[in-house]
């Protein structure tokens, strides 16, 4: 089979058809049943926190695993928490959407849970979705809810590659490398990437746009000029929650320096990210006992906050920094259009390129075209995309104007 960075826009369509039968045939669910009702709370404004207790009511093992965490050091009761409707309360509606969620996907998408491969990444996972709701209450505080779920889903595909590829996949993951290398490589040696799966798991189960893009472009450099829509507003978060490079004890590897990512990425300063590894350090304690069964915890809790800002501070994935600064200078901007990802570019004489994005951030198609001249409908047209309900047609014609000016 061709690696995956041979792929046609075709081939591409025809993989993500034959990864969702595959995903059928070692029984991932369609949507789990649960995770579809505490969804539809989500989508409803007027939903509150006796909806999302009446739901998890209907699950002893969430229940209780929720009763077990309240009554954690982290919350810090003076009594027992002994009713699902008090710990709802404690959690406050943010982070019990947010861990009812992550507990019913995590376990749909865990493959062979007692595989230790599945156990070390998913409990890295439930890190990455801690440090990414302490990001966004920083950056995007009305979206933490939604940007733990994102961490938490961004290496949901590694323990699928290890199920449904084997040895190939092993050799890789074996080296470990850092979570940009790591992506790259099995762009350039495998037929589909851990990327791939995952995008594969959140159309099978319809999740929203707002999780969606950030879990599908989490490898994708995110521009300075990133519109104002909710998606588009997780993708940074994404991003850098990302680059965490996890070995299976907790520890991290020295990377090539790129100090200023945080700054350029989040717009947040060394002591803010310090901040947010420590309060994600300290959630993790609490929000692991949650995911007993599907994850190991990482070693060295203790210092793994301190780690963690020095790594994501001072040492970077060098080729991963270079590519974030050349799409800056590039002064390009991502939307979706036509139902899916396009990746508009400002040219150095005014005219302007878009580009037909696949889930990886490859380009597939692109269009040259004068500013002046063009509205989001003729865009469609180039591409020969058809007009989709979530477009963001309204930012695609600010930038254009922009170009324009």
């Amino acid at each position: 089979m061709k690696p995956r960075a041979e792929l046609t826009a075709a081939e591409v369509a025809s993989l993500y058809e034959s990864l969702d039968r595959r995903l059928d045939a070692i029984g991932i669910e369609t949507q789990p049943q649960v995770a579809a009702q505490i969804l539809e709370l989500t989508g409803d404004p007027n939903s509150g926190l006796a909806q999302y207790a009446e739901v998890i009511r209907t699950d002893a093992a969430l229940s209780g695993r929720l009763l077990r965490m309240v009554n954690s050091a982290f919350f810090a009761q003076r009594s027992p928490v002994t009713t699902v409707d008090r710990a709802c309360v404690l959690l406050g509606i943010g982070r019990l959407r947010a861990v009812a969620l992550g507990f019913y996907l995590s376990r749909a998408a865990a493959s062979s849970a007692s595989q230790a491969i599945s156990r070390e990444v998913w409990g890295q996972s439930v890190f990455r979705a801690c440090f990414a709701a302490e990001l966004a209450r920083r950056v995007c505080p009305m979206l933490a809810s939604e940007a733990f779920i994102v961490g938490l889903m961004l290496d949901a595909g590694l323990p699928l590659m290890h199920k449904l590829l084997g040895a190939p996949f092993d050799a890789i993951y074996s080296r470990r490398l850092s979570p940009a290398r790591q992506y790259r490589v099995e762009t350039e040696t495998l037929p589909y990437t851990h990327v791939d799966l995952v995008t594969t798991l959140v159309r099978r189960w319809r999740l929203p746009e707002v999780l969606a893009r950030p879990i599908e472009w989490h490898h994708v450099h995110p521009s300075e000029t990133e519109s104002d829509a909710s998606s588009h507003r997780l993708h940074p978060v994404a991003y850098f929650a990302g680059v965490v490079h996890l070995n299976e004890d907790g520890s991290l590897k020295q990377q090539s320096p790129m100090p200023t990512l945080a700054a350029s990425v989040l717009g947040m300063t060394s002591d803010e990210i310090g901040n947010a590894a420590r309060a994600a350090a300290r959630e993790y304690r609490a929000v692991l006992s949650l995911f007993d069964g599907v994850a190991d915890a990482l070693a060295c809790i203790d210092s793994l906050a301190e780690r963690v800002h020095a790594e994501l501070v001072d040492f970077v994935d060098s080729e991963t920094g270079r590519g974030f600064e050349e799409s800056c200078r590039a002064r390009t901007m991502c939307f979706s259009l036509g139902g899916g990802p396009v990746e508009i570019e400002a040219e150095p004489d005014g005219g302007g390129t878009i580009y037909l994005l696949d889930s990886t951030g490859g380009r597939l198609a692109s269009y040259r075209f004068e500013p002046l001249h063009e509205t989001p409908d003729s865009l469609l047209k180039a591409l020969g995309l058809d007009p989709n309900p979530n477009d963001e047609t309204d930012g695609v014609a600010r930038f254009l104007r922009d170009l324009a000016a």
